[in-house]
């Protein structure tokens, strides 16, 4: 059954993870034991469980999107 049309848009926000073995061990488990078309739903119900508390400090030491970009541009010239 299709969920019912809001009469707002959706908020779109695309992830993608790319998660190393031997690092995330445990979230690789957590996406393989979920149906392809449940893991947003789970996803999202993941984040509403957790404390979603980010370290500013930590995120500054981190290059931006637009250097990440600039970065890729570069190498492939």
């Amino acid at each position: 059954m299709a969920r019912p049309s809001l009469p707002q848009k959706s908020v779109v926000v695309r992830v993608a993870l790319f998660l190393r073995p031997g690092e995330d061990d445990d979230l690789i488990e957590f996406f393989a034991s979920i149906p392809v078309d449940l893991r947003a739903s789970a996803l999202k119900l993941a984040l509403r469980s957790g404390k979603m508390q980010v370290n500013l400090a930590e995120l500054a030491e981190l290059p931006s999107d637009d250097d990440i970009e600039e970065s890729l541009d570069n190498l492939l010239g």
